[in-house]
């Protein structure tokens, strides 16, 4: 196999389905790029431990016009997180004009990384229009936009990347990446009400230009998903076949303010990263200290002591938002 393939989105095996609530919030809403929105984490390993990035949003943003941009932190040991100073990645940008989120950082072959990102951009008409951008980077802190959209469409919005490498016989490497995919203007229903928001994936084979595959990953099918399935973290295993987990978000029209629905995490599986099955249990359940009213967007990483650690974007019944965690419930 490939050393590319198991640099990101890999690991030897199963993390599994059964997690456990960390106690300690990952990354408060506390400081002056973050205290009003800290949303969407994506950890990658450094030689130096670990990098997270995620969307904030604050009362001392750079730009007055930027609705949300990419922060970043550091750990030593995936426990105690120090945010690092300044913005990654601001707004701004074909595909992205208002506001960004939903990081997913790949290292390159020949060196450096980029970084997927969901881009926003507020329509005239009404509402939000969403498409896949990108960006590279030599440290992975100093960050150059690329040109052009990586995943767009006239009727659809895409969001909330994961891009994985595959093996190919003929060509080298090549890219899939999931999104998560609505439609574009987004229709009104009722609470219960599917409405198309679906997990699709696109291959590519230099990781610019994507084309999508047919069908859909992960559809919206149950009573817990009826507003959304969204968010894949998609994981290639070294034991075969592939680990998803994904946020699954329902109407709550009876929460406060700033929280109208629920989301939980859900997980599959899939022999060949097309076809999926659902598992049928809640992976991570909302109701706690810091996810009263949501868990989603889930990112997955390795510990050295053989367990893994799940992050996920965490909502409060005040709708306040932070990063919170999980660990796998036994060692692998």
């Amino acid at each position: 196999m490939h050393k590319m393939v198991q640099s990101v989105h890999y690991q030897q095996v199963d993390p599994g389905i059964r997690w456990v609530k960390d106690t300690e919030v990952a990354i408060d809403s506390d400081g002056p790029l973050d205290a009003s929105r800290t949303l969407t984490p994506n950890v990658i390993k450094i030689a130096e431990g670990y990098r997270m990035y995620y969307h904030g949003f604050g009362p001392q943003r750079p730009h007055a016009a930027s609705q949300g941009y990419i922060l970043s932190a550091f750990s030593t040991d995936a426990e105690k997180w120090q945010k690092e100073p300044g913005v990654r990645i601001d707004a701004g940008g074909e595909g992205a004009e208002h506001y960004i989120w939903s990081p997913d950082v790949i290292p390159l072959p020949d060196g450096g990384y980029r970084m997927y990102v969901e881009g926003r951009t507020e329509q005239a008409e009404g509402g939000v229009k969403s498409a896949i951008v990108s960006a590279t980077s030599a440290d992975g802190l100093v960050w150059e936009k690329e040109p052009g959209i990586r995943l767009g469409g006239e009727n659809t919005a895409y969001g909330a990347p994961r891009c994985l490498y595959l093996d190919s016989d003929q060509d080298g490497l090549r890219y899939r990446l999931y999104a998560s995919a609505s439609p574009y203007p987004s229709s009104t229903v009722r609470p219960g009400e599917f409405n198309h928001h679906n997990i699709v994936s696109a291959v590519s084979a230099d990781g610019l230009q994507f084309e999508l595959e047919p069908g859909i990953r992960i559809p919206q099918e149950r009573a817990l998903e009826s507003f959304s399935v969204y968010a894949p973290e998609a994981l290639r295993l070294g034991t075969g076949g592939y680990r998803m987990y994904y946020a699954g978000w329902v109407s709550a029209p009876e929460v406060p303010a700033g929280s109208k629905y629920h989301g939980r995490i859900f997980s599959a599986f899939s022999q060949n990263g097309v076809q999926w099955g659902k598992d049928p249990d809640i992976c991570v359940d909302n109701g706690g200290r810091w996810d009263a009213a949501k868990a989603s967007e889930p990112c997955v990483i390795d510990l050295p002591d053989g367990r893994f650690r799940m992050f996920y974007e965490a909502c409060d019944l005040e709708g306040r938002w932070r990063i919170a965690s999980a660990t796998s419930a036994v060692e692998q």
